[in-house]
């Protein structure tokens, strides 16, 4: 099942000038930002109405704890008072990960702004795991849904594949294959049915392994443009 899938470019720094800095430079030429504000040293709450009012773009707000696969390592009290603020402030959607106990305090409004993530950053699991997760995922009725796993072979990009086919009509589904092994499904996943093809900002170090950055994507986009 096809769909059309948005390229969102990843923003990140490691101090709040540094991640304003790339901000400004991101939205001059993506369609949608990722705003990586874990990766930011001592980020504050009141360091997101800055952030808010310099996006201009679609976006996504993550802000994940190492325990999750993300870059902070604060106190996990710290980590829910900044997410409650992301919604209340409006960021289009908002990337909570599986498991989180702030899931289950949504509202059915809040819930239109949920991307909700599952990361297994060491190996992709059998195919059985993965369907139950989605199930499981199905359930909370999240705006998008994103599975990330890593991969070590080939078998794991066929797994992968196929909960991907599992993807039903009008699902806001994510499918990705991380690691220098998983790169192949960054391309590939995107125009077969997974929603969000997230890139990297030309020169910046990648903020997760295998991934890709918007110049890899163009060859992608205009032959799809001339196939329409």
């Amino acid at each position: 099942m096809k769909s059309e899938f948005k390229i969102c470019t990843v923003v990140q720094g490691k101090s709040l000038e540094t991640f304003v800095k790339n901000l400004k430079k991101a939205q001059t030429t993506a369609k949608m930002v990722e705003l990586r504000a874990d990766s930011i040293n001592h980020f504050d709450i009141d360091d997101l109405e800055i952030i808010k009012g310099l996006t201009k773009l679609p976006s996504i707000f993550t802000f994940r704890h190492e325990s999750e696969g993300g870059l902070f390592t604060g106190a996990s009290s710290k980590q829910t008072k900044i997410l409650k603020r992301a919604f209340e402030l409006g960021f289009t959607y908002i990337d909570i990960a599986m498991g989180n106990p702030i899931v289950k305090e949504l509202s059915a409004k809040e819930k239109k702004q949920l991307l909700l993530s599952w990361h297994d950053n060491k190996k992709t699991p059998p195919y059985k795991e993965l369907e139950n997760m989605l199930y499981r995922m199905r359930l909370l009725k999240p705006a998008i849904i994103k599975m990330a796993t890593f991969v070590n072979n080939w078998d794991d990009i066929l797994v992968l594949g196929s909960i991907l086919k599992e993807r039903i009509s009008d699902e806001k589904l994510i499918v990705i294959g991380m690691g220098k092994k998983g790169e192949i499904t960054r391309l590939m996943f995107p125009p077969i049915g997974s929603y969000i093809a997230y890139v990297s900002m030309k020169g910046e170090k990648n903020i997760a392994p295998g991934m890709l950055t918007e110049g890899d994507f163009k060859p992608i986009v205009k032959f799809l443009k001339h196939k329409k």
